[in-house]
């Protein structure tokens, strides 16, 4: 019986560890959409960045939402409420996502022109759609 417990004991640790990973790589992904900007930057870098921060705050909004709405129910085992939320997780980063990209213009419009303006990027020139 005692193999059964620390499997799940392993199982545990492991689900915690994947989960605090995504959670990072997602942050990671925005800090890294950034970093990579300069007064050399594309009009279609700068909205990936934006299109990026957005996902991850409305991610953060919907994971927020989820948890004060949440019944926690006590009879479920740690490990399959551990892989629920991970799955959940998931679910809500692609959620986040398909937002941004269906709804965000007008926001996403506005951080590429801060964004402009900040790093002196003329956006007529760089610019190579038309809207």
């Amino acid at each position: 019986m005692s193999d059964i417990s620390s499997l799940g004991s392993l199982s545990s640790s492991y689900l915690n560890n994947i989960s605090s990973q995504a959670s990072n790589a997602s942050a990671d992904s925005v800090t890294s959409s950034a970093s990579g900007l300069s007064s050399e930057s594309t009009r279609e870098e700068l909205e990936e960045a934006a299109k990026s921060f957005e996902s991850y705050f409305v991610e953060q909004v919907i994971k927020e939402m989820k948890k004060s709405v949440e019944d926690m129910n006590e009879d479920e085992s740690s490990t399959v409420s551990q892989y629920k939320d991970y799955y959940m997780d998931a679910t809500i980063q692609t959620l986040a996502t398909q937002l941004v990209d269906e709804f965000g213009d007008n926001f996403t419009d506005s951080m590429v022109e801060q964004m402009a303006r900040n790093y002196g990027i003329d956006l007529e020139e760089t610019d190579t759609t038309t809207k």
